[in-house]
């Protein structure tokens, strides 16, 4: 990279040229942004570039093109500057990205825990029904399932309250603890992401004690623009249908942007089941974006209302292992290929779920470092529906995000200091009980929640060193109304005659520290190395500590413990990575001891026909594993690229029984394999950005579980095949993209197969009696073979550019 700057007139602006370091031509439709102020550009056919009305201070700025590997800067806006890029051919786009999922802003290989990013491109070759789907493939994640619309993250084995997810720096509470519905983010409004493989207490509290999650919409456009893109998709397998409108501008400052979209699927099949009962959903979700850019920072508002309606399949079947309906549906017992078939998700069963959010992010110049100030308003609103459209159970949660920070940083110091607090209040109130005959099913209390932290971080950059480090602490308040029921199970005072007890009033305090300490050095000859110790901690969760009923989602009744202690946890992350002109690597060990660690416990009672599991805290939790991946993109052979990646994880809970000796739910160790092949843009071709790929995915077995009571059953090893095609039609004198297409096949050659994390394999029941599943063919498989058809057909401004699409 070669770069100048020189002070010109105007402020807050950048502009410059970018060409090919070999040949000295201009890059057409490379891509500039700065992910601080979440803006960016890309190059005309001469390779220039211009961003201004933008506000002043140091960021760190990236240029990257398809063909090229990445590169940053850091820029200092207080002045017009012109800098120019000579960026070198590689099929390697991820090199040297900037991530800001740490909270201060740095690079790829800078920072001391191991990160993953999830590009654009990628995204769009990808196929997914969910948010979670766009992220799963990386090395160190997984997902559980509970069908294809249904999905939670994990992280290095660690899942729900453990994983913070993030969308636009919003913390997503939408009742994260639980497993019987998916994340409520929209997939089409996810234009890229950052993971955190490692514990993150320090910069986001608790919630982040095994990672964090960062979903980020599509940066703003250039000053005097207006872009935006319509997409449009369907999936064979489930009939998934999916549409998505997305537009932004950018007046003198003035920024704003429009996602509106909607996805339905119906019954998914796979190859022992047929088609699955219970495994529709649909949902809609519209978001807007308001701000300003001046000289002393920004402002911006977020707006979004999501709406989720999503059957819960239960695995009901008569004695030759037809699905069943729960209760006679119109006269009918058996559910006929049009309801399979049908897009409503309005069974007895499902859910509807709505999340409203509001989001106000603030950055304010002070002298030379500067304030942020985010608040944000979330209500989350949970129905089970016991049939038709009447809830057997509602929940009602608000939530209040807040964080107030101070960051400085100095580019000839390359000393960056960055401290604050942040936190969330919430409250939770249960909704009205349904009319006679349906009985309310009241699963935690009404309840308030307080969390504040304060933290501090230091970063210092030499030459080849990074060295970063800080504290926090943290506190939580939780206070839990009391409630009684009738024998109608109805609402009625503490201490009526008759009524039995729900919920016993509580009120717990937790507070605990959390710590870092890493570094990063860049190794001769392209080597890096990075090692991380950091202490994290973790509060109970409210349904840890309160429920009290059964949860239909996941056949099971629930039973909280107040008594719970707050988990304390260890780390030690090392990374060795290697980024070469022909191949990268990188290989990432931890070593993770959490006391206290908080699980619910297979019990030997049955309430209900359904298991009992009680939360307990009494153990120590081991978990160790390696993820990694190797990239092959030999220079000499442009037209090549070969992605591998793998993850290994392993627990231990020391002094245990056999059957008790290994934590539930760890992911089975597996390895995705990638070939893509690249054709070569034909001179005056309407056709351009051509590729093929073939991919592999195979899990091993999963004997290492946690199997007293049938808590969990040993999976089998599966191996998936998948296929895909992409390429963008062009105009042949503007070489602006008018449509790209992308087609994928996966699971190639229709495997039956169940994923270890696959909750739906032990839904299991005859005639509506709940069976206790002991082998993996007992329950609800994978979906089978799927092909996905994508158009995306950008307009206006600079999005027609093939910084875009691939």
């Amino acid at each position: 990279m070669f770069a100048k700057a020189k002070t010109t007139t105007g402020i807050g602006s950048i502009t410059g040229n970018i060409i090919d370091k070999t040949s000295g031509l201009p890059i057409y439709g490379a891509t500039i942004s700065i992910p601080d102020l979440k803006v960016g550009t890309s190059t005309d056919e001469k390779g220039s570039y211009l961003l201004k009305q933008l506000p002043e201070g140091e960021y760190l700025m990236q240029v990257s093109a398809i063909g090229y590997a990445s590169v940053t800067k850091v820029v200092n806006l207080s002045n017009t500057y012109s800098v120019d890029f000579k960026l070198s051919a590689s099929n390697y786009e991820l090199s040297d990205v900037v991530v800001t999922a740490l909270g201060n802003t740095t690079t790829k290989k800078r920072a001391p825990i191991p990160i993953s990013v999830v590009t654009h491109n990628m995204i769009l070759q990808g196929v997914a029904n969910t948010a979670v789907d766009l992220i799963a493939s990386q090395p160190g994640i997984s997902e559980t399932t509970e069908g294809a619309g249904t999905t939670k993250p994990q992280i290095n084995g660690l899942g729900f309250d453990r994983v913070l997810t993030l969308m636009d720096g919003v913390p997503q509470e939408d009742f994260q603890w639980g497993d019987d519905h998916g994340l409520l983010v929209d997939p089409y409004g996810v234009y890229d992401a950052e993971i955190i493989r490692g514990p993150a207490s320090l910069q986001y509290g608790a919630s982040a004690e095994a990672g964090v999650i960062s979903f980020k919409s599509e940066p703003l456009p250039e000053n005097g623009t207006v872009q935006g893109s319509v997409l449009t998709e369907y999936h064979t397998n489930n009939g998934f249908l999916g549409t998505s409108l997305h537009v932004a501008g950018n007046h003198n400052g003035f920024v704003w942007a429009l996602t509106a979209s909607g996805e339905e699927a119906h019954s998914y099949s796979d190859p022992k089941d047929g088609y699955v009962w219970g495994t529709a959903w649909n949902q809609t979700n519209t978001r807007l974006i308001l701000g300003i850019n001046k000289s002393w920072g920004y402002s911006r508002l977020t707006l979004s209302a999501l709406h989720r309606r999503i059957e819960v399949p239960d695995g009901n079947r008569d004695s030759t292992g037809r699905f069943m309906f729960d209760s006679p549906q119109n006269g009918k017992i058996y559910p006929t290929r049009s309801d399979f078939l049908s897009y409503s998700a309005d069974i007895a069963g499902d859910k509807v779920l709505d999340e409203y959010q509001a989001w106000w992010q603030n950055s304010i110049n002070i002298g030379k470092g500067r304030i942020g100030l985010d608040v944000g308003f979330t209500r989350s609103i949970h129905h089970d529906i016991d049939t038709g459209s009447v809830g057997s159970g509602n929940l009602l949660v608000n939530d209040i995000p807040y964080s107030l920070k101070y960051q400085i940083a100095g580019e000839n110091s390359g000393l960056k200091l960055t401290t604050g607090i942040n936190g969330i209040y919430e409250f939770q109130n249960n909704g009205a009980a349904p009319p006679e005959p349906y009985i309310a099913d009241y699963e935690i209390p009404n309840y308030t929640n307080f969390e504040i932290g304060g933290y501090v971080v230091l970063e210092k950059n030499f030459k080849n060193l990074t060295l970063s480090g800080g504290v926090r602490f943290d506190r939580t308040d939780f206070v839990g109304d009391p409630m009684s029921l009738n024998s109608a199970g109805n609402i009625v005072p503490p201490g009526t005659p008759g009524s039995d007890v729900q919920f016993t009033g509580f009120n717990n305090k937790y507070t605990g520290p959390s710590g870092s300490i890493g570094a990063s050095y860049q190794l001769p000859d392209n080597n890096y190395v990075k090692l991380n110790i950091s202490k994290s901690y973790r509060a109970p969760a409210i349904n840890e500590l309160t429920s009290n009923g059964l949860n239909i989602g996941s056949n099971a009744v629930q039973l909280g413990n107040l008594n719970l202690k707050a988990e304390q946890g260890y780390q030690i992350d090392f990374a060795y990575g290697y980024d070469g002109k022909d191949v990268s690597v990188e290989a990432d060990g931890f070593y993770n001891h959490i006391s206290n660690f908080i699980f619910a416990d297979r019990t030997d009672s049955v309430s209900q026909g359904y298991p009992v599991y009680r939360y307990v805290s009494s153990n120590t939790a081991i978990i160790t594993g390696v993820s990694g991946y190797l990239n092959i993109h030999p220079a000499a052979a442009r037209w090549l690229e070969i992605d591998n990646g793998f993850t290994y994880v392993y627990s231990h809970i020391p002094n245990a029984s056999d059957s008790t000796s290994h934590l539930p739910w760890i992911p089975a160790p597996h390895l995705t394999s990638e070939i893509k092949l690249r054709l070569n843009d034909a001179h005056n071709s309407i056709i351009k950005g051509t590729y093929f790929k073939f991919g592999v995915q195979h899990d091993w077995a999963q004997n290492n579980i946690y199997s007293a009571l049938y808590t969990e059953v040993p999976s089998a090893q599966y191996t998936l095949f998948n296929a895909g095609i992409g390429t963008n039609f062009v105009n042949r004198k503007t070489g602006r993209v008018i449509c790209s297409f992308f087609a994928n096949c996966t699971n190639l050659t229709n495997v039956a197969y169940a994923d270890h994390l696959n909750l739906a394999q032990y839904f299991l029941s005859y005639n509506g009696t709940p069976v206790t599943v002991t082998k993996q063919n007992q329950g609800i498989y994978n979906m089978g073979r799927n092909i996905s058809f994508k158009l995306v057909f950008p307009f206006g401004g600079a999005t027609g550019k093939l910084s875009s699409t691939e």
